[in-house]
């Protein structure tokens, strides 16, 4: 694998990572509804949707090589965001009182 195509799979790793959060934060109510059963099917479809998206993706831009670099990229992302957000909520609760 070529530089060039490491450094597109980093950069779409990344904002892969922060599609990920926008549809997991987009669709967090019908991913966790009051059934188990449903939540459950629920979360799996939408985990093995985001999956195969992604590896299709990479097997376009760089013939299917799947580094744990890229993995970690998209997984630290979405966890970065995540806390952003978090920290955020907590701001403004704690200046509504």
């Amino acid at each position: 694998m070529s530089l060039i195509e490491q450094i597109i799979s980093i950069i779409f790793s990344f904002l892969y990572g922060m599609i990920v959060y926008l549809l997991y934060k987009k669709f967090y109510m019908y991913l966790y509804i009051n059934k188990k059963i449903y939540s459950f099917f629920n979360s799996l479809l939408f985990l093995i949707d985001l999956t195969i998206i992604y590896f299709i993706i990479l097997y376009k831009i760089n013939d299917g090589v799947v580094n744990l670099t890229f993995l970690f990229i998209t997984i630290f992302t979405f966890l970065i965001l995540n806390v952003i957000s978090l920290q955020k909520k907590c701001q403004d609760k704690s200046n509504r009182l």
